[in-house]
């Protein structure tokens, strides 16, 4: 018997099969939670129609069996899917996310730049041209009078503005 004095030849692009089972148990998590969604929410993700039907068979599912083994079909899918693009979309969703809450700051600062500074409407234009400019204009009016009043109380026209900004940065 003769010994080889040649190190082990290592393939890099292959993975291990320990690894393999982490990358597909990620998978099923991920599809685990687009399972948590509604429907709606699901139509605002970039995901192929096949894992659409899996997801709404998965919501057919009782049988916490025939769930488990769903799931693992689910992240079986997966597999051809932008799962890079789809965690982005599922933190942009997700109320307790870093980046979810950065974009309601955002609209807030938005929102309070349009009432107080009168060079925030020319602003908002020029950073959304598509914009409705008159639907804009009537919103801000007013919810500058619901918060000039005595004491200032945002009400109705203040959230209405605040959904406005919200479509608009989609």
């Amino acid at each position: 018997m003769t010994k080889s004095n040649q190190p082990f030849d290592t393939d890099d692009s292959e993975i291990s099969k320990s690894e393999a089972k982490r990358e597909m148990q990620r998978w099923q998590d991920l599809g685990k939670r687009l399972t948590e969604l509604n429907n709606q929410q699901w139509q605002q993700l970039s995901i192929s129609e096949n894992l659409l039907n899996a997801l709404l068979e998965n919501k057919r599912l009782k049988q916490h069996e025939a769930k488990r083994r769903h799931i693992q079909y689910i992240g079986k899918l997966m597999r051809d899917e932008n799962i890079e693009l789809i965690t982005h979309e599922l933190e942009l969703l997700d109320p307790s996310s870093e980046i979810y809450g950065r974009i309601i700051r955002q609209q807030e600062q938005w929102r309070t730049r349009l009432i107080q500074d009168s060079e925030g409407l020319n602003a908002f234009i020029e950073e959304y041209p598509h914009v409705d400019r008159q639907a804009l204009r009537n919103l801000v009016r007013n919810a500058q009078k619901e918060c000039s009043s005595e004491p200032p109380k945002p009400g109705t026209n203040f959230k209405k503005l605040f959904q406005f900004i919200k479509e608009q940065m989609k």
